[in-house]
């Protein structure tokens, strides 16, 4: 038992039905505030990148102000961690360089497209 004669019968009900005509101008608002909306001079997260680094940026030159010979400090720990950690040593350097180097030469590769063969 098929009821395809309903499903006509409703078609027919609603192809019946009046439309009310849309708002003047609603078609070109819905282009100006979807495909043709200008894009943001910025986005979202760089405001908050921006205020991170400046609030950073803030604090430690307090803490330099303030702080006596706190700069000395700072260097001083800063060498002996990079000294006790090994980063001083030639063989360390040497392979940081290479890493680099070879970083650098695979990004500055280009590989041809592959061309699609069209079947007929």
């Amino acid at each position: 038992m098929t009821h395809d004669d309903d499903f006509a019968d409703l078609d027919r009900m609603l192809a019946a039905l009046p439309l009310e005509e849309p708002p003047a101008g609603l078609r070109s608002r819905i282009l100006t505030s979807t495909v043709y909306r200008p894009e943001p001079a910025v986005r979202a997260w760089e405001p908050w990148a921006v205020g991170t680094l400046v609030a950073l940026t803030v604090w430690l030159v307090w803490l330099l102000a303030t702080a006596p010979n706190a700069g000395a400090r700072f260097v001083e720990l800063t060498t002996s961690l990079v000294e006790d950690g090994g980063l001083t040593s030639l063989t360390t350097l040497l392979w940081f360089a290479v890493g680099l180097s070879a970083a650098w030469w695979i990004s500055q590769l280009s590989f041809p497209t592959a061309r699609r063969v069209r079947s007929r």
